[in-house]
């Protein structure tokens, strides 16, 4: 199908009102962040009681993995540029935001934004990139058009995690042969974002009674010798920096004692920080220069221990997938797309590191995210919707 044909025969069928209800009704259906994290019981059932119905409506055979992702495989004719759109289903926990879920419509006007805007949390983040996805999809399983190549469509259980886990099980065991990747983002097109490795140093000392303390070794008084000796790697341990991108970040995030008992000296305390990396970063190099920074503190033990590590991510605007998603914007939207990086760290680095180019794109608006006014304009994620439709019927 021609240019010219895939934007009449969407701007005939996608509707700016299906994408409100959509909008409206996922935003509608809580999704928080908890501590069961991929496993919370109200993320799985906004895929699987929302999501997958709404696909299956449209004549579409989804699929729920072992993980809770959901996973749509629409055939093409060829084996060439495949596309696999992705978007996250988990959102921020609600915290102090008013009517968190009332999916309420908004004026925009006093937000800055044009327009009509849905209320509710992770609107502006995961829900409005997801339900352009949605509509995309929904308007192809409907239009009964063959496609030019295999599409993927996926619903991760993360969004929230700071983890590749869920992700790296669907391209593992979820059976996805894609050339491209577009995952949920800004209406900009985002090139490439910040990869991140949180790193644990644990103190140990020696508990006693607070009433006795030359008993003990106390481990707080060691983390804040810690911290001492990371101020000179704080906030930037090294000069080198990304065009973009600017420079890596190291920054302590949470620090808890233990044990949890009243008037006892503490023998152990545990500091989380969080080590930004530009693309090409080593992530061993960034832990063993925290490592020699700490060096030996005596009396105490201490380890310095990675936990969960995200890719550094960048695409150069030649890439396939950025002149297909151009070509989209232009095509749908009548305007040139505007190019961004993000400081956050994504799964597009994982996509990309295995092979399949990845970038960003959707409703993203990051103003608001994790804030009391969490909201998104229709018009973008209207925007995103129509986009969405012509890559999955034009490449």
């Amino acid at each position: 199908m021609d240019a010219g044909t895939a934007k009449k025969l969407i701007e005939k069928n996608l509707s700016y009102d299906e994408v409100k209800r959509l909008t409206i009704k996922l935003v509608q259906h809580p999704s928080p962040q908890t501590e069961l994290l991929e496993s919370e019981p109200q993320v799985l059932a906004l895929i699987r009681n929302v999501i997958k119905p709404e696909l299956e409506q449209s004549g579409l055979k989804p699929f729920v993995d072992k993980q809770g992702n959901l996973i749509l495989h629409i055939k093409g004719r060829r084996n060439a540029d495949r596309l696999m759109l992705v978007s996250y289903a988990m959102c921020a926990a609600p915290s102090t935001m008013q009517n968190p879920y009332s999916g309420e419509i908004v004026d925009g006007a006093p937000y800055k934004l044009d327009g009509e805007c849905v209320w509710g949390r992770g609107a502006c983040e995961q829900k409005g990139s997801l339900a352009a996805m949605l509509a995309a999809m929904k308007f192809i399983g409907a239009s009964k058009v063959e496609l030019p190549s295999d599409l993927y469509f996926v619903v991760s259980t993360a969004g929230e995690t700071g983890r590749h886990n869920s992700l790296a099980y669907v391209l593992d065991h979820g059976g996805v042969q894609a050339d491209w990747c577009i995952i949920d983002g800004p209406p900009e097109i985002q090139l490439g974002n910040k990869g991140r490795v949180d790193v644990l140093v644990i103190v140990r000392g020696k508990q006693a009674h607070s009433s006795r303390p030359w008993e003990g070794v106390n481990a707080i008084e060691g983390a804040m010798r810690v911290l001492e000796k990371l101020q000179r790697l704080m906030p930037y341990p090294e000069e080198k920096s990304h065009p973009e991108l600017g420079k890596v970040s190291l920054t302590p995030n949470a620090i808890e004692s233990f044990p949890k008992a009243t008037h006892t000296i503490q023998s152990e305390c545990r500091i989380m920080f969080d080590r930004r990396l530009l693309p090409g970063d080593d992530p061993a190099h960034a832990i063993e220069q925290m490592k020699n920074a700490i060096g030996k503190i005596e009396p105490f033990e201490i380890a310095v221990e990675a936990r969960d590590f995200m890719y550094p991510s960048e695409v150069k605007k030649e890439a396939e997938v950025v002149q297909a998603l151009e070509h989209g914007i232009r095509s749908m939207l009548g305007y040139e797309p505007q190019f961004t990086f993000s400081t956050a760290a994504n799964d597009t680095g994982l996509f990309n590191f295995r092979g399949i180019q990845a970038i960003n794109y959707g409703a993203r608006h990051i103003r608001f995210q994790h804030t009391d006014h969490d909201l998104v304009p229709l018009n973008s994620v209207f925007d995103a919707a129509k986009v969405f439709a012509f890559l999955g019927i034009h490449r």
